[in-house]
């Protein structure tokens, strides 16, 4: 048995990790779709003023933006799911992108919440709040981390020799 065959025999891991991400975008397009329709159906309303018909239009940018960056994440990882020879190169930099956006956003994050539990806060019951805001921030800095290590897994599997031979060439 030669050695190109063995490796492709073999469970490949990188592809759980694919229909993770694949399963995560889809969900997100989802969530951004019925976003959108609701903003939609907010600006149908005749009686809404000028600032906050420019505000829902731009949330109604950034939600079709996102809907189209999750639905080609979907496609290029059931590409890769597949073993499609050009989405390899696709997806590594597709994920390699979205693992620098998931650092930005952990980073603006922590920098805004930082800022914002320094304030004073004058609430009877604010070192409560405090703390279960902390568990959220803090749970959300986590799912970042991970998110974040297993896209550069991710990654760094598609790029090496033993998966780049199970991908068909055209």
């Amino acid at each position: 048995m030669d050695v190109a065959r063995s490796g492709a025999q073999r469970f490949a891991f990188w592809r759980i990790g694919l229909w993770l991400v694949l399963l995560l975008s889809a969900f997100g397009a989802l969530q951004y779709g019925v976003h959108a329709s609701r903003v939609w159906r907010v600006l149908a309303q005749p009686a809404l003023g000028d600032e906050g018909r420019t505000m829902l239009h731009g949330m109604l940018a950034w939600d079709l933006a996102y809907f189209v960056v999750a639905a080609a994440l979907v496609v290029f990882c059931a590409a890769g799911i597949l073993r499609q020879g050009w989405s390899r190169p696709v997806l590594r930099v597709a994920l390699s992108l979205l693992a620098l956006g998931i650092l930005a956003s952990g980073v603006s994050l922590l920098r805004r919440w930082r800022a914002w539990s320094a304030l004073p806060h004058d609430l009877p019951d604010a070192a409560s709040q405090l703390a279960g805001q902390a568990r959220t921030v803090h749970l959300s800095l986590a799912f970042d981390a991970v998110a974040i290590v297993l896209l550069a897994w991710l990654v760094w599997r598609l790029g090496r020799p033993s998966v780049r031979m199970q991908f068909r060439r055209r």
